[in-house]
């Protein structure tokens, strides 16, 4: 219960499929629309243009799947969290739809301040076989060198992979199947941009560099040289404690 009267739902659901292309603000909106169609008792903002109380975990990359992707809502009155996840689940597109709902501490921190660790995944399809060795040593490159400079828009930005990028695990299916795994951690400076670092090893596989001026990484799809297909799921998001333990943003449930 609230002693204020409001009750805090977390609520975890998946990107998957074809609306993996939708943009963050397509995801917002098409949320607060299965909110209403699930006929929760959302609260709203006070104000001139009062809008459903509603947050988010960070910005998914298009292209990116996902089955750890967050929301809180603020309801104005109690309903079962089994309940709200129900309706919410029959009121949602399948590839979008609710996979777990808790309440927790309305004075719990945010999401985007809870969540500081994410994992990725990267199916990659080689265009012609690729010696493993050679793809570990672009990877050691790219991660010896901190950072990768792109293009978005006129802007110049920095990957920081220092800060971003804290393990790179990789195994083999065949001479041209390969996953990649990357932990990472995001913070209000910024987060991993999985595809950003494959485009970059792409690069120095196929003898090319990346410094100086960029034009092939920027915001993406990227025009690679050696890899032929690349699907990336994000497959986890957490907190954690005082001393570096993960913590699932469920955890906290109250």
């Amino acid at each position: 219960m609230s002693e204020t009267g409001l009750f805090r739902l977390r609520v975890s659901y998946g990107k998957r499929g074809r609306l993996r292309y939708l943009g963050h603000l397509e995801v917002l909106h098409t949320i607060e629309r299965v909110v209403r169609r699930a006929r929760l008792p959302y609260a709203v903002t006070q104000g001139f243009s009062p809008h459903m109380r509603v947050a988010f975990s960070s910005a998914l990359p298009v292209g990116t799947a996902s089955g750890c992707e967050w929301f809180d809502l603020i309801l104005t009155e109690y309903v079962p969290a089994q309940d709200a996840l129900q309706a919410l689940q029959a009121a949602a597109p399948s590839d979008l739809a609710a996979i777990d709902a808790g309440y927790i501490d309305m004075r719990a921190p945010s999401l985007t301040a809870f969540i500081v660790r994410a994992t990725y995944e990267a199916r990659v399809q080689f265009v012609h076989d690729i010696d493993p060795d050679a793809f570990d040593r672009a990877i050691a490159t790219v991660r010896e060198r901190n950072g990768i400079d792109y293009r978005r828009g006129r802007k110049t930005k920095r990957l920081d992979l220092d800060r971003t990028l804290c393990a790179v695990k990789t195994s083999w299916d065949g001479p041209r199947s390969a996953k990649i795994v990357l932990e990472t951690r995001l913070d209000n400076d910024g987060a991993m941009r999985p595809e950003l670092f494959l485009a970059a090893c792409d690069l120095l596989l196929a003898g090319e560099d990346y410094l100086g001026d960029p034009p092939r990484l920027d915001i993406g799809p990227y025009d690679f040289a050696c890899i032929d297909r690349v699907v990336v799921e994000r497959v986890s998001q957490e907190g954690e404690d005082a001393d570096g333990h993960p913590i699932a943003p469920l955890a906290v449930r109250c």
